[in-house]
């Protein structure tokens, strides 16, 4: 497994967070695998992008959605449910509750 900053997303790291702080709005197209959905919501809240807001990232499939969270919870050093969760039907492990 590469560690994570030697994904493709990251050569476009700078790009991205000028890009949002201009503009406010981005969509990236860039193959499986380069880290659009496991490091571009960790590079936003590193970068303060969020400010006191969450990110949230919308996965089409329930394991998708676990193994993600699972995944970027163990990346950040994390217990998942704390900083790092998922909700999906009948199942929720966050630690704020959305409305």
């Amino acid at each position: 497994m590469p560690a994570a900053t030697a994904l493709p997303i990251w050569k476009i790291h700078a790009d991205i967070l000028r890009t949002l702080h201009a503009s406010k709005r981005l969509v990236l197209v860039a193959p499986t695998g380069s880290g659009k959905t496991t490091q571009v919501p960790q590079m936003l809240l590193d970068a303060g992008i969020a400010g006191e807001k969450m990110i949230v990232v919308l996965q089409p499939r329930r394991v998708a959605a676990r193994s993600v969270a699972s995944r970027v919870a163990w990346e950040r050093g994390g217990q998942l449910g704390a900083e790092v969760g998922y909700q999906i039907r009948f199942d929720d492990h966050t630690s704020v509750q959305i409305s």
